[in-house]
């Protein structure tokens, strides 16, 4: 019984000890992206399917940027950021950049340069 309580307590703390790691994993990938590098995959992401709200690069993106949770849904972030991004995109200086994503195939491929974990998934 104490064997079963004790396996049973290590294997609740290594779980859990995943699941922070991998939060902290996610954090520290976001964090080492500056805002306007952030703001140009959410960009490119956008620019990448018909649909990017249903997307797996768009979710994927998302995450990896820090305003989507581990289960591709909106987080806390998510709302300051797109109301940052609406105004990053009105800047004139961020057209050069807008123009080098006006294709799908375009904005994938900065994707998978600008964000190279993600180079392995290429949408159909």
């Amino acid at each position: 019984m104490k064997l079963t309580i004790l396996a049973m307590a290590l294997l609740t703390f290594a779980a859990s000890s995943c699941a922070i790691r991998s939060n902290t994993v996610s954090s520290v990938n976001a964090s080492a992206l500056t805002e306007g590098e952030k703001h140009r995959l959410y960009s490119a992401a956008l620019a990448a399917s018909d649909s990017p709200l249903e997307s797996e690069i768009f979710k994927n993106v998302c995450r990896k940027i820090g305003i989507f949770d581990a289960g591709g849904a909106p987080n806390d972030s998510y709302v300051s950021f797109v109301s940052a991004h609406v105004d990053w995109a009105m800047k004139a200086e961020n057209e050069p950049f807008k123009a080098q994503i006006n294709s799908k195939e375009k904005a994938r491929e900065y994707i998978s340069q600008h964000l190279p974990r993600l180079s392995e998934w290429r949408p159909k």
